[in-house]
């Protein structure tokens, strides 16, 4: 029974791992909209420095030997990452370091804007993942916010410990040693079980 449930909370983690949608409270009325929205009509936007968003069909991520990355809007209009904070395309939500509150500065992405960080769990506690160099290759860096008002802070069981304690499922999964060493699946399912 323990093993049956184990699995599908890694198995419901990893499912989640891969969504997306908006975590800034400026942009929680369009949370609702994009959530709603079909593959077919999915709502694109970026939250320029200042704090306006302006919204598009299109938002595509362009990249390339000879080019430096950047976003193309409705198919014309650039938009470089040091001109906005956010953004949401038809893949998920990213948010830039220059929002977060500890971690490692980068310049590397592979799905997102050099610098950004992609939300791969939106709840109570939202789970941002960003790549960055360690001297030998990428790896990935996990952020916890807690709500959409919370600091975006690097990962660490302590601020995780600190983060679920008033959830003893969440918290007592996260400290199971069986699974004390699975990072991320651990991260993530603990963070399913805290927003459930």
């Amino acid at each position: 029974m323990k093993k049956t449930c184990y699995t599908f909370v890694v198995l419901l983690s990893i499912s989640t791992f891969f969504s997306s949608c908006a975590t800034n409270k400026s942009i929680a009325q369009r949370i609702t909209e994009f959530e709603s929205a079909t593959a077919d009509d999915p709502v694109c936007f970026v939250q320029m420095n200042d704090g306006t968003i302006k919204y598009y069909t299109t938002l595509k991520l362009v990249t390339g030997v000879f080019t430096s990355p950047h976003l193309l809007a409705d198919g014309q209009i650039k938009i470089t990452a040091s001109e906005i904070k956010a953004y949401q395309d038809k893949d998920h939500y990213a948010i830039s370091q220059k929002l977060f509150a500890s971690g490692k500065r980068s310049a590397i992405a592979t799905e997102t804007l050099p610098g950004f960080a992609v939300r791969v769990v939106k709840g109570r506690l939202n789970v941002y993942c960003k790549k960055f160099f360690n001297g030998e290759r990428a790896v990935n860096e996990y952020y916890l916010q807690s709500g959409d008002d919370g600091e975006v802070q690097v990962y660490t069981p302590a601020l995780m410990n600190d983060l679920v304690k008033n959830d003893p499922a969440a918290l007592s999964y996260f400290n199971t040693k069986k699974v004390k060493d699975h990072m991320p699946e651990k991260l993530l399912a603990t963070v399913q079980l805290f927003n459930n």
